[in-house]
Formats: structure tokens, C-alpha cells, sequence
């Protein structure tokens, strides 16, 4: 990647297009981040809509849905920078732009206010989550997606290379409450946790759901990833813990990064594999009303 600003801003205004409905103007941008194709309208829904939510406040909230307090902080970035919050200020494709516009402004000079808000918001809003939700979305996309979804975690590396990174973790890590263990804690909370990645470290598509019913030879129906969990669970509740402290081991073992967002979730992945795993050794391996 050049180290010309203007180029990298251009690069992360290209990425943000590519997360928006494909429609043919776009053809360009693809040529230009040279993906073999436009991806079709179909694998844009799928996975965008189906298996990744492209929030922020999915991923860095301990509901693990949109909105929430992750999005107010995300919308609270937006107000410290003297601009009004757009209607949904934790979207990728907007926080791409919007960090493309911080790479403009910023002239070089370390002590700019433009590097350090460039700075503020690669460490908070976009190290917290997206190089997780690249991973899982170079393994579930189409092709298209999964090359611009390396191309993604490559820029943000290369970001992290030029500005280095402010010590500690964002504040939406800091303050995520861990996943509760249902033999002590409210099963409820244990349940909606294991969907929270912010809290169990897991990203959980659809998709693998799916797998996990046609490895377990579980019936599986269309529905949102909480019917379908609890589904499983009630299926075969031993065997589904065990196949989600597989995944989460394997998750794990995905992360390469070594800044402080990619060992806390590490951290939160190790610990979710070690509950999974005691929980399906014990009665009917997950002590919820499934």
C-alpha cells in the first residue's frame, strides 16, 4: 500500500462502496480493488444480511444486536469531531468513509488533530471489530468478498503500522461484561452471551449453525440464530456445547494479530471453549430452558 494519504484515503472510500448494495456504477470500484467480479446482489444479502451484520454495535455491544450503548459511543465519536451523528454511525461502509475523511485531513503532522482523531477511531471503532468480522467474512463469502475482506484487514494492518496504536484496550472491550456461566448465572444471559462476540469472543453465523445441525444429524429450521441455537440445544445439548467449544477453539487459532482488541478476544475465545466444554460434560450439557 503507498504511504501517499491520498491513496489510502481512496482505498478505504473504495472498501466502503463494496460493503453497499451492488449495483452495476460500482463496476469500477471492484476493477480498481482488483476483485475478479462484482459480487451479485444475492451474495451481498447473504452475507451481509444473513450471516455478518456489517454494526459495529453487533459486535462491540453485550446484547449483541444493533443499537445500544456501542452505537451511542460510536454516534458520541461523531459529536467529539463537531459533526452530527449519520442515522446509523456504527455501519462499516460509513465508518470507512468517515475514517477515509479522517486520512485526508490529515497533513503528516503527528501533533494534527486530524492524526490523532485517525488514531482515536482506528484503536476504538475499527481494530475492536472489523478484523474478526474479515476473518469470518473471507471464510463465508463469495469470492469477491472474500478477497476484498483481505484486502480490508490488510489496510487496517497497514494502518496500525504508520500511526502505531494508543496503550490499552477501547473502551468497548473495556467495559464488556463477560459471558455468564449458566450454572451460577441467568441462563438467559448465558444464551443471548454466546451471540454476543464482544462477550463470548465468538462470531456465529447462520451458516454455522447449519454446520453444526448436519455434523450432529440435528433438525434445523429458518429462523434467527437464537431460534436456531436453542434448537440445537434442545436437540442435544452435550453434543451442541462441545461443537461450539470446537468453534471457538478454532476461532482462535484464526487470530494472528497481537494488538490489544485481538488478545482480548484470544482472551474471551479460551474462556468461552473452556465453559462449552465443562458444560457438555455435565447432565444434559447446557442447563437452560432451550
Amino acid at each position: 500500500m503507498s504511504d501517499q494519504p491520498g491513496k489510502r484515503a481512496d482505498l478505504f472510500r473504495a472498501l466502503a462502496v463494496m460493503v453497499e448494495a451492488p449495483q452495476p456504477a460500482m463496476a469500477p470500484v471492484a476493477a480498481a480493488l482488483n476483485l475478479s467480479r462484482l459480487p451479485t446482489a444475492a451474495e451481498h444479502t447473504d452475507l451481509l444480511f444473513f450471516q455478518l451484520h456489517p454494526y459495529a454495535s453487533v459486535h462491540l455491544g453485550p446484547e449483541g444486536q444493533l443499537g445500544g450503548i456501542a452505537r451511542d459511543r460510536v454516534a458520541g465519536f461523531f459529536r467529539a469531531l463537531d459533526l452530527a451523528p449519520p442515522p446509523e454511525p456504527d455501519h462499516l461502509g460509513v465508518l470507512l468513509s468517515a475514517y477515509a475523511e479522517l486520512v485526508d485531513l490529515d497533513e503528516g503532522t503527528a501533533q494534527s488533530r486530524a492524526k490523532h482523531a485517525r488514531t482515536v477511531m482506528l484503536h476504538e471503532h475499527l481494530l475492536s471489530w472489523v478484523p474478526g468480522w474479515c476473518a469470518r467474512a473471507a471464510e463465508l463469502g463469495s469470492e469477491p468478498y472474500r478477497r476484498w475482506a483481505q484486502l480490508l484487514d490488510e489496510a487496517l494492518a497497514a494502518e496500525v503500522m504508520c500511526l502505531g496504536l494508543p496503550p490499552g484496550l477501547p473502551a468497548h472491550l473495556r467495559y464488556a461484561p463477560q459471558l455468564p456461566d449458566p450454572r451460577i448465572d441467568d441462563p438467559q444471559t448465558f444464551l443471548d452471551g454466546l451471540l454476543a462476540p464482544v462477550r463470548s469472543g465468538l462470531v456465529i453465523a447462520r451458516a454455522d449453525l447449519a454446520r453444526i445441525a448436519r455434523k450432529l444429524e440435528l433438525g434445523l429450521r429458518i429462523g434467527e440464530r437464537a431460534y436456531l441455537l436453542r434448537a440445537l440445544l434442545a436437540q442435544d445439548g452435550q453434543a451442541t456445547m462441545r461443537a461450539l467449544a470446537t468453534e471457538a477453539r478454532r476461532q482462535l487459532e484464526l487470530i494472528q494479530r497481537s494488538d490489544p482488541s485481538s488478545r482480548f478476544r484470544r482472551h474471551r475465545l479460551a474462556l468461552t471453549s473452556t465453559l462449552l466444554h465443562e458444560l457438555s460434560t455435565v447432565g444434559d450439557g447446557v442447563p437452560v430452558d432451550a
